[in-house]
């Protein structure tokens, strides 16, 4: 039996690679709450991406598209970042917001920058109609209050998750390759502040403790060709490898059931999604002590956190793990014991049922 329905919308078009991190959870709350009975309907576009500037356009035009759809419904509906802020003011939404682009806007220059100005302003809106403003961390409630002035009492906190039953299940299943060299994995969406350049910079340090040691970069974005330049300026072709985008789940899967350790020196992050796939895959991670990042990986405990800037104790983290197994695989272990307890969709996405059923 079926219960409430509502809508689910995202101006990011599903399935296309741009904007993956928000496809992602958005894609997750559809699955999870289509398990949980609800009669959900996901509203997205579909179109490719032709550059930063385009691609939010569409996303802005989209959002006019479905006013008239959101207001006859009569649903609840379910938006993300910007989605919403030309809702009519009857339309009942919740607000899921991921990135606080206020706060992201420091990281960019140029178009993308500007862009990201304009973006903002709307995804302040969209929070300011919002019945409600779910935030992925602690760390993002406070900016949302601060850079947005919304009211502490109407933002919530609802984690971000995986679906760790099936996530465990794909790892157990990937084929494991003998005699492969010592190897770090990255995935992330190629944007400056995710601190790429920084984990390629320190790369010869691990090389001199381990001659054979592979870096793998999952992701594409913004940065794919700046990255691309620095590996190949620095000689760095044979240990380094940009995989570019890789969308196809087992593939991932075997990425880091054929990894080491987990590195993503991020400087901004409002949660991490794929900090807690990699600790489900029962590998350790070292990132950076910067904004929601603490409140995900443990520092001494799933991992190591570092200070930004410090690209020396980076590599001496790195090298630890490498060098030290027992050390490795305790850490490893911790962080798929709490991703288990802690962050799987099912418990996560509480918050959202109660104010659905409210």
């Amino acid at each position: 039996m079926k219960k409430l329905a509502c809508n689910i919308v995202t101006s990011w078009p599903l399935r296309s690679g741009i904007g993956s991190g928000v496809a992602v959870v958005v894609e997750s709350i559809h699955k999870e709450l289509t398990k949980e009975g609800y009669d959900a309907e996901l509203i997205s576009p579909d179109f490719k991406s032709e550059g930063y500037f385009t691609s939010s356009l569409k996303r802005v035009l989209f959002n006019r598209s479905i006013n008239a759809d959101i207001a006859l419904s009569g649903r609840k509906t379910v938006a993300f970042d910007i989605d919403g802020f030309s809702f009519p003011h009857q339309a009942r939404f919740a607000s899921i917001n991921g990135g606080t682009l206020s706060d992201i806007v420091r990281f960019e220059s140029g178009v993308v920058r500007r862009v990201l100005e304009t973006l903002a302003l709307l995804e302040k809106k969209a929070c300011e109609k919002a019945e409600i403003v779910f935030a992925p961390s602690v760390y993002s409630q406070k900016k949302i209050c601060a850079l947005y002035g919304i009211d502490e009492k109407k933002v919530k906190l609802m984690h971000n998750g995986i679906f760790f039953g099936e996530f465990r299940e794909r790892i157990t299943n990937s084929t494991l390759i003998e005699d492969r060299p010592p190897t770090v994995l990255t995935v992330a969406r190629l944007y400056k502040r995710k601190g790429i350049d920084s984990l390629i910079n320190v790369w010869p340090q691990v090389l001199s403790r381990f001659p054979d040691a592979v870096l793998r970069i999952v992701g594409d974005g913004l940065e794919f060709d700046n990255l691309d330049r620095q590996v190949q300026r620095m000689k760095l072709e044979d240990s380094v490898i940009l995989e570019g985008e890789i969308r196809d789940a087992e593939k991932i899967a075997s990425m880091y059931a054929n990894c080491d350790i987990f590195c993503l020196p991020s400087l901004h992050e409002t949660f991490g999604i794929v900090y807690l796939e990699a600790m489900a895959a029962g590998k350790p991670v070292v990132a950076l002590n910067s904004t929601a990042v603490p409140e995900v990986i443990r520092d001494g405990m799933d991992g190591f956190l570092i200070e930004p800037g410090d690209g020396k104790s980076l590599a001496e983290k790195i090298i630890l793990l490498l060098d030290d197994t027992d050390l490795s695989r305790k850490m490893g272990m911790e962080g798929m014991e709490r991703v288990k307890r802690q962050f799987d969709w099912h418990d996560v996405i509480k918050p959202l049922i109660v104010w659905l059923e409210s």
